[in-house]
């Protein structure tokens, strides 16, 4: 018979795949839905109303920072929870929405004065509501991810992305320009926020516990300072840029770094979202967090890896085909970009074991630490433009960062950089192979003296994603058996079809 732990390993497993499915589905949705808003609202607006938009979010991110003040993750990663602490959490947010919406309101005329740009007071003022909308969200929201709720969760995400691109292609068809990015990020902060609340049974009641709070403030104000360092580390290049080189400069930047950014969010988060609340749950078993977290970052990869290195290879006539001719300038930048991209999208996840350790105060120390290279580097670069900027980046966080943002978690849980490298090296060569694939593909198109972007775009696409898909087939390397073994914890018949299909390919390729 199976023993307690094996039973509850499985148990937690099943829960994890049958999460990861929805959370895939989800993602999906909204990546579509995202991918529909480039081609159509991106189209309409242009760099211009994208780089005012991208002005305002430098506040609202940094603000967004201090939103629950790390409390909805605290809720998760504690292995118990009381009633009355989260009705305490919950009046916190509540008011702390309130608070965090008039700082922005206050704060708007010196961000207009500092870009130079008057349209951003109005802008920000509206766009401030939305704080206490997704403040009075974070209780409901993080109950839901604790239970592994993923359907639901679901439900809403991408209900609340669909409601959002309604609104934006409506109101941009409609000459409202910039307004329309505006009016869309409200749509979606009010719709997820009342769409948790329909699927939480949780109703905060009207008590409030200082000490319950207190429990839980070590834990949470480094993580909320470790989001406030991670935000100049991550926006101190659109500061740079946008004040140095303006608004049509900053468009472009931030439209090859989001279309870098956009596969390694949704397909990362995927996993972060299901993972987060089983590692709280085997915090204190190093072993079996060990073969989870490398687990979990080779499935990461599968599908990371090819997508990040496809699209810096398509770039030129993905960005000339969806985006056209006034996004040309972003194609440069991404193409620099993209080797980022692809090792972020396993590195990001690391965050997770200072999160369920409860180490949130190393993950703050750290931050400070790089984020101070990545400013100077910024300072560096826009010496060279957008441009300078994105090598700048890419050299310092590859070069001097990337082995110490791996080592230092590691130790937490005694995880060996060699063996985490090891793992994924057999995904990371049938990649390179790939790259090489999709680079004579593009090559032949031209000298076939083949046009049209959209044709050279899907052609090479095609061929890349056949390579791959067969050589993970006929070359097996391992994450292809922890593939199969995750698949066969699942119920759902689909998945299950899935697996046979897999395992059929797999014999005749032997």
């Amino acid at each position: 018979m199976p023993t307690s732990n094996q039973t509850s390993e499985t148990t937690l497993t099943q829960r994890a795949v049958s999460g990861t499915a929805w959370s895939t589905m989800s993602t999906a949705g909204r990546q579509l839905l995202s991918l529909a808003s480039i081609a159509t609202v991106a189209r309409l607006l242009g760099p211009g109303a994208y780089g005012v938009m991208g002005m305002a979010n430098l506040l609202i991110v940094f603000i967004l920072n201090f939103r629950d003040l790390g409390t909805g993750t605290a809720i998760v990663q504690r292995l118990s929870v009381s009633r009355r602490l989260l009705s305490s959490l919950f009046w916190v947010n509540f008011f702390l929405g309130i608070v965090l919406a008039l700082i922005v309101t206050a704060s708007s005329p010196l961000v207009a004065a500092f870009f130079r740009t008057p349209a951003l007071v109005p802008i920000l003022s509206t766009l401030s509501l939305s704080f206490w909308l997704t403040s009075c969200g974070v209780v409901p929201n993080s109950i839901l991810v604790r239970e592994m709720r993923f359907k639901s969760i679901a439900g809403c995400d991408v209900t609340a992305a669909l409601a959002s691109y309604v609104v934006a292609l409506s109101f941009a068809l409609s000459g409202f320009g910039v307004w329309s990015l505006v009016f869309a990020n409200l749509a979606n902060s009010f719709t997820a926020t009342a769409l948790y609340w329909l699927a939480s049974s949780w109703r905060p009641r009207r008590e409030f516990d200082g000490s319950e709070v207190k429990s839980v403030l070590g834990f949470s104000l480094h993580l909320s300072g470790f989001g406030v360092v991670n935000y100049f580390a991550r926006n101190a290049d659109n500061i740079t840029v946008g004040k140095v080189l303006g608004q049509a400069q900053l468009g472009n930047y931030q439209m090859a770094y989001n279309m870098m950014l956009q596969p390694i969010q949704n397909i990362s988060s995927v996993m972060a979202q299901v993972t987060l609340p089983a590692f709280a749950q085997i915090q204190n078993d190093n072993g079996r967090f060990r073969q989870a977290y490398v687990r979990s970052s080779m499935l990461i990869g599968l599908i990371t890896f090819p997508v990040m290195a496809g699209l810096g290879v398509v770039a030129d006539p993905l960005i000339r085909a969806v985006l056209g001719s006034k996004w040309l300038g972003a194609i440069a930048i991404f193409q620099v970009l993209a080797p980022v991209g692809l090792v972020q999208s396993v590195q990001t996840t690391v965050g997770q074991i200072y999160v369920a350790k409860g180490k949130t105060d190393w993950m703050f120390r750290w931050g400070v630490a790089s984020s101070i290279l990545y400013v100077t580097s910024f300072l560096i670069g826009v010496r060279y433009g957008a441009i300078g900027v994105a090598a700048a980046y890419g050299i310092v966080y590859l070069g001097l960062l990337t082995i110490p943002n791996f080592l230092i978690p590691f130790s937490l849980i005694g995880l060996k950089l060699t063996r985490f490298a090891a793992a994924l090296l057999p995904q990371l060569l049938v990649t390179a192979a790939m790259v090489i694939v999709c680079g004579l593909a593009l090559h032949g198109l031209g000298a076939a003296g083949v046009s049209s972007q959209w044709v050279r775009l899907i052609c090479t696409s095609a061929c890349g994603s056949a390579f791959y898909i067969g050589a993970m087939i006929v070359f097996r390397p391992p994450v292809m058996d922890v593939m199969e073994q995750v698949m066969g914890h699942s119920r759902s018949p689909v998945i299950a079809r899935a697996l046979g299909v897999i395992r059929a390919l797999d014999m005749r390729s032997r």
